[in-house]
C-alpha cells in the first residue's frame, strides 16, 4: 500500500493494521499547510461550474437534506467541514454558534497536553525517605508521593517494593506514610488538596459470580488486595429469574466493606464497577502488602501523614520511583473509551507543569485557553470550565473545534499520537458500533460526546490520502431520541465520505441509508458510578 498522507494512512491503517499501533511520524499532505483565517462559513465560488464546485454544491445539497430531515429537524444543530489540506471550510450550519461540547472537550484536552507536555510526558511516583544503612535499614519513616498519574496500577506500586528490595533494604524502622497531596520542590504540600495519587482509575470491579441454586454468589474484587477490602455475599443464586445486584459499601477503620445483595441468575457472571472517593489509602495498603510480600519488614504502619520538610529537616533521598506509560498512551483512555477520570487527571496536570503550584481544574482551563488563543480562536468563541466535558457550563463554536483538530494534524510532534488516540469507526472505542458497514470501517476517526439532550461527534474521515475535518454539535433534544440523532450525525459523515469518493467516480452522488446501527457503547459521561468519599487512611 502506497502512503499518502498521514491521516490518510492512519485510517486505511485503522481498517487493515492493529487499532493501537503507533505510526511512524510523517507530514500529513503533499503541500504545506498555510494559515486560515477562522472561518465560520465556506468561501464563494469563483466558478461554480467546475467539476470542483458541482462537487461541493452537492455535497452541501446533501447535508442541507441530512439537516432538514428527522430528527435533526427539531434540534440545534452546528456543523462544519473543512478540507484538511488547505483549511477550507466546505460547509458550515451554525458554525459560529456555542454549543456544549460534552466529551468533545477531550479533544481540547488531549491536543492541549500533547502539544504543551510532549507525547512521552510521564508522570512519576516516588517512595521517599532517609536513605538506607549498609546492613539495609532505612531509620525512620517513609513516604509514597504521587503526581498524579491516571495510570498507577497495583503492578506500578508492588514495583516500588520490588526496586527497595533490588537495592538491599530489608527494614523500615518507621512508618509508610501518603496524604496524597502534590509536593513541591521543597517536599511541602500544595494546599489546595489531594489527588497526586490515583489507583487504578480510583475504580475496583466487583464481580459477581453464580453458583447452584439457592447458594449465595460467589462475590470478589479486582484487584484483589483482601487488607483493604472485605467482602460479605448476600446475592443468592435463582433460577429462572432476572439478575439485579446492588453494592453498599462502608468504610470500617482502614478497610472498605463491600456487601452485595439481590439475586443472580445461574447462568450469569456480573462485573460491577465500583468507584472510590480517593487512591490514596488503596495504594498504601498495596505498597504496605508488597513490602512485606519481598521481604521488607515495616516496623511502624501505613498511616496518612507526610514526612517533614523545609529548614531543619533531615534531607531525603528517592528510595524507588515508579514512571508511567507516555502520555500519549495515557490519552487513548481518555479519548477512545472517553473516560472522564483519565482526562480530568490529565488537564490538571497540564495546568500544574504550565503555571507550578496545586494542580486545579482553573489552571487546566488556563492552558487550554492559552493553546486556543494562539491558534486565532477567541475567548468569545469557547468557555471550558474542566477537562472531561461532563458539564452543562462548557461551550465552544464548531469551527473553533475544527481549528485545533487541524493544528495536531500538522504538528509533526504529536499528530500520529493524537491520531491514534481517537477512536476507530467499527474498529474500537465509543464508535466501534457506528460505521460498521464496508464502505466506512476504518475510515473514521472521531470523538463522541454525550450528555442529556447534547450529542457530539467531532474528528476526521477520509480514504485513498483525502481528508475531510468535521465537527457536528447537536443539543436540545430529549434523550430517547438519542439514538436516532447518533444515526444521524452518522448520516452525516457518509455524505462527506461519498463527496472525497466522487473525486475518483464524479458519477457518484449521495449515499444510500445507512443500516441499522447496533447500540453503541455509552461514553463514560453517562455511565453511573458509585462514589464513596475516603476519609482517610486507617491505623
Amino acid at each position: 500500500m502506497r502512503t499518502r498522507g498521514l491521516l490518510g494512512a492512519l485510517l486505511l491503517l485503522g481498517a487493515a493494521g492493529p487499532a493501537g499501533a503507533r505510526p511512524s511520524p510523517r507530514h500529513a499532505a503533499s503541500e504545506p499547510p498555510r494559515d486560515v483565517a477562522l472561518d465560520t462559513a465556506p468561501r464563494q465560488a469563483l466558478d461554480p461550474q467546475s467539476p470542483r464546485e458541482v462537487r461541493i454544491a452537492e455535497l452541501r445539497r446533501h447535508l442541507d437534506e441530512v439537516l432538514r430531515d428527522q430528527p435533526l429537524a427539531r434540534t440545534r444543530i452546528g456543523v462544519s467541514v473543512m478540507q484538511a489540506r488547505d483549511g477550507e471550510v466546505l460547509y458550515a450550519h451554525n458554525a459560529d454558534k456555542l454549543f456544549n461540547p460534552a466529551s468533545n472537550t477531550k479533544i481540547l484536552t488531549t491536543a492541549a497536553a500533547l502539544s504543551r507536555l510532549g507525547a512521552d510526558y510521564r508522570f512519576v511516583t516516588r517512595l521517599v525517605g532517609p536513605a538506607p544503612d549498609e546492613q539495609g535499614t532505612i531509620h525512620g519513616s517513609v513516604e509514597l508521593r504521587g503526581s498524579g498519574d491516571p495510570a498507577l496500577t497495583v503492578q506500578g506500586v508492588a514495583g516500588l517494593a520490588r526496586d527497595l528490595a533490588a537495592r538491599g533494604v530489608s527494614r523500615i524502622t518507621g512508618d509508610l506514610l501518603a496524604d496524597g497531596k502534590y509536593k513541591n520542590d521543597d517536599g511541602g504540600s500544595d494546599p489546595e488538596g489531594g489527588g497526586a495519587l490515583i489507583m487504578n482509575k480510583n475504580l475496583i470491579v466487583v464481580r459477581v459470580q453464580a453458583t447452584e441454586p439457592k447458594k449465595n454468589a460467589i462475590v470478589t474484587v479486582e484487584p484483589s488486595s483482601p487488607e483493604f477490602f472485605k467482602v460479605e455475599s448476600r446475592v443468592t443464586t435463582v433460577a429462572k429469574r432476572k439478575t439485579r445486584i446492588r453494592l453498599d459499601v462502608h468504610r470500617e477503620g482502614g478497610r472498605y466493606v463491600i456487601v452485595a445483595r439481590g439475586r443472580i441468575n445461574p447462568h450469569d457472571d456480573v462485573r460491577l464497577k465500583q468507584k472510590l472517593g480517593d487512591g490514596t489509602a488503596y495504594a498504601v495498603a498495596v505498597l504496605a502488602r508488597a513490602l512485606a510480600d519481598f521481604g521488607i519488614e515495616l516496623e511502624g504502619s501505613a498511616r496518612s501523614g507526610s514526612l517533614a520538610s523545609g529548614a531543619g529537616a533531615p534531607p531525603l533521598a528517592t528510595l524507588a520511583e515508579h514512571r508511567s506509560i507516555p502520555l500519549a498512551d495515557i490519552c487513548r483512555f481518555s479519548n477512545k473509551d472517553s473516560n472522564n477520570f483519565v482526562a480530568e487527571a490529565i488537564f490538571k496536570a497540564l495546568g500544574r507543569e504550565r503555571y507550578g503550584g496545586a494542580a486545579n481544574l482553573e489552571k487546566g482551563a488556563r492552558a487550554v485557553e492559552e493553546v486556543l488563543t494562539a491558534l486565532g480562536v477567541t475567548p468569545d468563541r469557547f468557555r471550558i470550565v474542566n477537562g472531561s466535558g461532563l458539564t452543562h457550563e462548557n461551550r465552544i463554536e464548531p469551527s473553533a473545534l475544527l481549528r485545533i483538530l487541524r493544528h495536531v494534524y500538522y504538528d509533526l510532534a504529536v499528530a500520529p499520537e493524537f491520531v491514534t488516540s481517537l477512536a476507530i469507526g467499527g474498529v474500537d472505542g465509543t464508535i466501534r458500533g457506528r460505521f460498521r458497514d464496508a464502505e466506512m470501517v476504518g475510515r473514521v476517526r472521531a470523538k463522541t460526546g454525550t450528555l442529556s439532550n447534547v450529542s457530539a461527534l467531532s474528528g476526521y474521515v477520509g480514504d485513498r490520502g483525502e481528508v475531510l475535518i468535521f465537527s457536528i454539535l447537536v443539543d436540545d433534544f430529549h434523550h430517547r431520541r438519542l439514538e436516532d440523532i447518533r444515526v444521524a450525525q452518522g448520516r452525516l459523515v457518509r455524505q462527506m465520505m461519498a463527496y472525497l469518493r466522487s473525486g475518483a467516480e464524479p458519477a457518484a452522488a449521495g449515499v444510500a441509508e445507512p443500516p441499522p446501527v447496533p447500540e453503541d457503547p455509552a461514553d463514560e459521561d453517562e455511565e453511573p458510578e458509585l462514589d464513596v468519599t475516603d476519609p482517610g487512611l486507617g491505623n
